[in-house]
């Protein structure tokens, strides 16, 4: 049986120069959805650098723990499994 679909509102607030790459990053993933591909869809962050992006979903700050199940490597990398 195939989980129900929901729709929700991301509000972002980041620096302008890394709303390209970000989007990127969203249409990719979208891309492998519809295609059923498998890959990774690699995420870095540098923590001296100035991206510091806030989110929120609906008005509601996003809790790590309760929206994803992630698994760390050895490296302290997280992963998140999309299935």
């Amino acid at each position: 049986m195939k989980s129900p679909k929901t729709t929700f509102t991301i509000t972002c607030t980041m620096r302008e120069r890394w709303v390209p790459q970000f989007l990127g990053m969203l249409k990719y993933m979208e891309q492998l959805g519809g295609l059923g591909g498998s890959s990774k869809v690699t995420f870095y962050s540098d923590s001296d650098g100035d991206f510091r992006p806030k989110f929120s979903v609906d008005g509601i700050p996003i809790k790590e723990t309760k929206y994803a199940d992630g698994v760390m490597d050895s490296e302290g990398n997280k992963f998140f499994d999309a299935g």
